[in-house]
């Protein structure tokens, strides 16, 4: 095989890979808010990432927040999730609680629980994840003269 057609391959596997995860990021946080356990959990951090955003609406900025909480079993899981908001913010003192979803089987797959309500942003990633693994394995059809 020639190499060229070797690096055709490969990058439509990652590609339809990057898909997937796509698909699977979306029907997971729909599944987390069917499915999923539900707990209460510490925010731990809030940290403003950046400067200002470069948008239309001025003064939004990007956070990270950071967030534990313990399975039945006593362990304790750590997750994060990211939020716009203005510039006016609050520190994490250890009291803040926030509820959470996760899978019973797979714990750390989590995310706060105003996250798993469906809406356009899960169908927008699972609409890109399809678009991803269609376009990029899409056959070119040879048409005979």
């Amino acid at each position: 095989m020639p190499k060229s057609k070797i690096k055709i391959i490969i990058t439509r596997f990652f590609i339809t890979l990057l898909g997937v995860a796509f698909i699977l990021w979306g029907l997971s946080t729909i599944l987390l808010g069917i499915y999923g356990e539900k707990t209460t959990a510490v925010i731990t951090s809030i940290r403003r990432e950046g400067g200002e955003r470069n948008e239309m609406v001025r003064g939004q900025y990007t956070y990270n927040i950071s967030y534990s909480f313990k399975l039945p079993d006593g362990k304790s899981v750590d997750g994060y999730t990211k939020r716009i908001g203005d510039a006016v913010y609050l520190k994490a003192d250890g009291k803040s609680r926030a509820f959470v979803r996760y899978f019973s089987f797979f714990s750390f797959i989590n995310t706060l629980e105003q996250d798993t309500k469906p809406g356009i942003g899960q169908l927008i990633l699972v609409g890109i994840g399809c678009f991803l693994i269609f376009i990029v394995n899409l056959q070119k059809t040879n048409v005979v003269k």
